[in-house]
């Protein structure tokens, strides 16, 4: 197995993103180094080089590519990152030391085809945002991945929690890191084109835009709060119209032109 890290420029991680994630579809791995964003690829089928020096255009800064084991534990062990949210939340695998710097600490691994460890711009905007609401009552998280948006609201407080996503791995990748961090979460295996969300007052769908759309279009009354990500800048508005026509007004976001996550409130009166 290859492992491919381009390091871009800061300023345009997210562009590069928008261009390597429909070419890899088993996911880019951020991390922030000294002199950009390193983003990081594993397979036996990458792309070549050429074709992603051209994308990553006048923002790269570095390329490397090394060979990497084919086991996902010692991939980690090799290449393992802890992930800080906003000053506020560490997100580290089960095989890296904890901090010891008195942060809250999620442990989230993910093996083969589960999304969502915190590395993703999409994922940790979502938490970003979650820190900043005030916890209580339901939450449900759409898209879950690897389950860490649904166990960071079991441990901000919010009951019941309920995980979805429709790929069996990642449902029982959630279920074995809830109960790695003690968290109450029912994972669940379920196609959102066909059937309706949970019910809860809170939910972070961090899904494609035609899910977004089946989500809008049956969404409950009692959603008060919703966190949308897992869509670029160019798709944002028809998104967001959706949800509009079902009562939900944007009030906070993170992200820029590329990658987005932006919380919505039901519109009062």
């Amino acid at each position: 197995m290859l492992r491919i890290a381009l390091t871009v420029r800061p300023d345009a991680v997210e562009e590069v993103l928008d261009g390597l994630l429909p070419l890899l579809p088993q996911g880019v791995h951020p991390t922030e180094v000294g002199d950009g964003v390193e983003l990081a690829m594993y397979g036996h089928d990458l792309p070549a080089r050429a074709e992603l020096e051209a994308l990553a255009g006048a923002a790269l800064v570095a390329f490397a590519e090394q060979e990497a084991p084919d086991d996902p534990l010692e991939r980690r062990r090799r290449f393992g990152r802890t992930w800080e949210v906003g000053g506020r939340l560490v997100v580290r695998p089960s095989d890296a030391p904890a901090r010891g710097d008195g942060l809250p600490e999620l442990v989230i691994d993910s093996p083969a085809g589960a999304f969502g460890t915190g590395a993703h711009p999409t994922t940790r905007m979502c938490l970003e945002l979650l820190l900043d609401m005030e916890p209580g009552g339901g939450f449900a998280d759409l898209g879950c991945g690897a389950g860490v948006l649904a166990i960071a609201a079991a441990r901000l407080g919010y009951a019941p929690v309920f995980a979805v996503d429709h790929e069996p791995r990642s449902v029982e990748a959630t279920r074995r890191n809830a109960a790695l961090n003690g968290a109450a979460v029912e994972a669940l295996q379920l196609d959102l084109l066909a059937v309706a969300p949970p019910p809860a007052p809170t939910i972070a769908a961090n899904v494609p835009p035609a899910i977004h759309a089946r989500i809008a279009e049956g969404l409950s009354p009692a959603v008060v709060h919703l966190i949308v990500s897992g869509v670029i800048g160019a798709d944002l508005d028809a998104v967001l119209g959706g949800y509009a026509e079902a009562g939900l007004r944007a009030i906070d976001h993170r992200g820029g032109s590329g990658w987005r996550a932006v919380l919505l409130e039901r519109a009062v009166g």
